[in-house]
Formats: structure tokens, C-alpha cells, sequence
């Protein structure tokens, strides 16, 4: 009997750490980047992992060009900015939660604590950060940068935002003028020519995420959770909090599902962000398992998912919130105030709305936060040391929200889902 895939990709992953921790017994301080075990070297895995991350990449502009244009454009106009209200408050609505959540973890643990950050910035750690914080942006700044100056550019860029921006522009347009409806047929077989290639392409996500896994554990996996545990535990404690006890109570009360369904139809998806640690990439096979696994509307997914990916960041909400705090607690001689505490929390969400639009973003995200409160910007630099390994989880938290979001507007937004007969559309414009 053929093993289901999520099985086979959970296989790939507890495959992938074993050998990553026998590559990292030879890469013990972290700093090899190509360990090997006798004439196998660690780059004679990883192409496998790089190989199924670039075939995920290359669809990613593809599917949410189509997916929003298709989805957009048979969403009833006049039900338009209602949704669009309902998904952004259900967006910030869940990530300001997320971020309390981390509040709290930072402050039960309180990681700070165990180390000595003015001895590790003593050494010029991080030093080579400022030229990717030193700039400031204002609103104004952020807003411009979601308008995409040449959308060709954006379209090569991968800048999803402006990509965004344009389809839900363009899929407005092609409802307003004749014949629209032609060309959304076209975006409509697009899409599901596209979503057939994400079939073919996940059939090599177990080797995919075998390479994947194999490089993270090996390079600086091992020494990273030794020196900086705490912090590590306190953020894992706190994503899988808001995943399975949060996420598990909203599906329960706010959607049509429960949890055990939820998480049963969703191994896949949240195996393949796991394992890319991308949002974006994951957008084809969550949009697919939203549509065939839970019947959400191929009109309200494809416009909630694509979405999520930029604007919905309940794992990144909490880490961002952690890290400000734990830099706190190791940095400064006297906790924060609870008032400031609250501050750091604002500012997470209002930060994180530019972040999609400006090269570098989550760095710049953070470093937002911390000269708000007047922390080291240095101080990133020791986050990213252990950043790919908590990526990974915030990743599938993140991607988790997404779908809940989308279960949610599919319970209360009223919108049904809309048989596209494509043929007679087009013979209409054969005739």
C-alpha cells in the first residue's frame, strides 16, 4: 500500500534530523557551512532541498496572480469591501492576540535572564546590521512602497504585496468593462493548470524536506539550542500555545470544523511550511487543500489566502514580541514597565503592516520595535544566529492562521461558492 504523502514527508523530516545531527557532530562550533561525513558531504544533499524550494517558488507570483484575479473577480462587488473589512479585522484581530501570548511566555520565562548579552555584543556581534536598519520609514514611505512603480518589476521581484495590489486592481477592472468575463475564465484554467503543477511538484516534497531538515540541523542546529535554549523554548512554548490550544478553541466555537478535522486536512500544508519556512511558498498547497479538503469557495480562498500570506503573521506577532522582550530582559538593568510592554505590542502590529514591501523586512520589522524602546540594533545580529530553526515553526503557525482565517469569513461572510463554466464563456466569444 502507498504511504499517504504527509506521511511520507514526516518520514523525509525525522530522516533529515538524524543525519543533520550526524553531519553537526563534525560542525560542532557551527561554522561550517559543507560538514561531511567521510566523502558525503552536506551539498550533496542539500540540491534536493534548493531543487523542490525554487519548483515551490517558481508558481508562487502564478498562483496568487490567478488565484486573486479569479477570486476577486466573482466576488459579488457589492460584498467586496464588506469581506475585505471582515479579513483584515479577523487578521489583526488574531495577531494582536498572538502577540499578548508572547507577552505573557517572555515574561513567565523571562530568557533574558540567561545569558549575558553585554559580553556577546562586546565581541562586535551583529555589527553588520546596521545598513540594513539604519533607515527609517515613515507611513508614507510604506504605503508607496505597496504600489508597484512597474508591475513587470514586481512580477520578477517576487514583491507579493505589489503583486497584490495590482490583481485585486485588475480583477476590479475586468468585472467593470465587456467581456470581462472572458478574461476571467482564461485566469480561471490558468489556475487550475497551475494548482496541477503544484500535484506534480509536491510529489517530490519528502526529498525536499529530507534535504531541507538535513541543512538546518547540521549547520549551527545543535550549538544554537545550547546556548541560547531558554529563548528557543520560551518561543516554541508560546507558537504551539496559540496553535494547538488558541487555534484548536477558534476552530472549535468559529468555524464548521473541529479541531481534530482541522489538523487531520491540514498535516500537508503545515508540513511544507514547516519545512520551506515560507508563507509564500506554502500559498499553493494551502489554497488547494482550503478548496478540496474543507469546501471554502475557490472565490473567498483565493482571495483570503494570498492575503494571509503578507498580512496575517500570528507566529511572527509573537516572536517579534519575544525577542523585543527578551533583548530587554538581557540588555537593560530594569524590566520594562507593563505600559511599555503594551507599547512593544502596537508596535509589533503596526510594524509589520510595511514589512511585505521593503527589502529586508522582518529585520527591519524588528529593528522598528527595538529603537522604539531603545534597544541595541546590534542586538539582531544574535538573533539571527538562531533564526532558520524558529522560522520553520512560526512559519506553520502562521500558514495555520491563514486557513482558520478562511474558515472563519467562509462561516460568516455569506459567500457560496460559484460553478465557473468556462467552456460556455469562451464559446460565447468563439460565436
Amino acid at each position: 500500500m502507498k504511504l499517504a504523502l504527509h506521511w511520507r514527508i514526516f518520514i523525509g523530516l525525522i530522516l533529515g534530523a538524524i543525519l543533520g545531527y550526524v553531519f553537526s557532530l563534525n560542525n560542532l562550533d557551527g561554522s561550517d557551512s559543507n560538514p561531511a561525513i567521510g566523502y558525503l558531504k552536506l551539498d550533496h544533499i542539500t540540491w534536493m532541498g534548493d531543487l523542490f524550494l525554487r519548483l515551490l517558488k517558481m508558481i508562487v507570483i502564478p498562483v496568487i496572480v490567478c488565484s486573486l484575479v479569479t477570486g476577486v473577480g466573482h466576488l459579488p462587488m457589492k460584498s467586496l469591501g464588506k469581506i475585505g473589512l471582515l479579513t483584515l479585522l479577523t487578521f489583526k484581530g488574531q495577531m494582536l492576540f498572538a502577540a499578548f501570548v508572547g507577552l505573557f511566555f517572555v515574561n513567565l520565562i523571562k530568557p533574558g535572564q540567561y545569558i549575558d548579552l553585554h559580553a556577546i555584543l562586546g565581541k562586535g556581534t551583529g555589527e553588520d546590521i546596521h545598513f540594513i536598519t539604519e533607515q527609517s520609514h515613515s507611513i508614507s514611505e510604506i504605503l508607496l512602497s505597496m504600489i508597484p512603480s512597474n508591475i513587470f518589476n514586481s512580477l520578477s521581484s517576487g514583491s507579493l504585496i505589489q503583486v497584490i495590489v495590482f490583481s485585486i486592481f485588475l480583477a476590479v477592472a475586468l468585472v467593470s468593462v465587456k467581456n470581462g468575463d472572458r478574461i476571467l475564465a482564461y485566469f480561471k484554467i490558468a489556475l487550475d493548470a497551475i494548482l496541477t503543477m503544484t500535484h506534480w511538484i509536491m510529489g517530490l516534497a519528502p526529498f525536499g524536506v529530507f534535504a531541507l531538515i538535513t541543512k538546518t540541523v547540521a549547520i549551527g542546529g545543535i550549538t544554537a539550542i545550547t546556548k541560547y535554549g531558554m529563548f528557543m523554548l520560551t518561543v516554541v512554548v508560546a507558537l504551539m500555545t496559540m496553535l494547538l490550544v488558541i487555534g484548536s478553541i477558534v476552530v472549535h466555537f468559529f468555524t464548521n470544523f473541529t479541531p481534530f478535522q482541522f489538523f487531520g486536512k491540514m498535516r500537508e500544508v503545515m508540513l511544507t511550511a514547516f519545512s520551506t519556512s515560507s508563507s509564500a511558498a506554502t500559498i499553493p498547497v494551502t489554497l488547494e487543500t482550503m478548496e478540496k479538503e474543507f469546501g471554502v469557495p475557490n472565490r473567498l480562498a483565493s482571495f483570503v489566502i494570498p492575503l494571509g500570506a503578507t498580512m496575517n503573521m500570528n507566529g511572527a506577532a509573537i516572536y517579534e514580541a519575544i525577542v523585543t522582550l527578551f533583548v530587554a530582559q538581557a540588555w537593560l538593568p530594569e524590566p520594562l514597565s507593563l505600559s511599555k510592554q503594551i507599547f512593544v505590542v502596537f508596535m509589533v502590529l503596526l510594524a509589520t503592516f510595511g514589512t511585505p514591501g521593503i527589502p529586508h523586512g522582518s529585520l527591519v520589522t524588528i529593528a522598528v520595535v527595538f529603537q522604539a524602546v531603545g534597544l541595541p540594533l546590534e542586538a539582531i545580529g544574535v538573533i539571527l544566529s538562531i533564526d532558520r530553526i524558529l522560522d520553520m515553526t512560526r512559519t506553520m503557525v502562521n500558514v495555520s492562521f491563514d486557513s482558520i482565517s478562511c474558515l472563519i469569513l467562509d462561516k460568516y461572510s455569506g459567500i457560496e461558492d460559484e460553478v465557473i463554466d468556462t467552456d460556455k464563456i469562451l464559446s460565447v466569444e468563439h460565436d
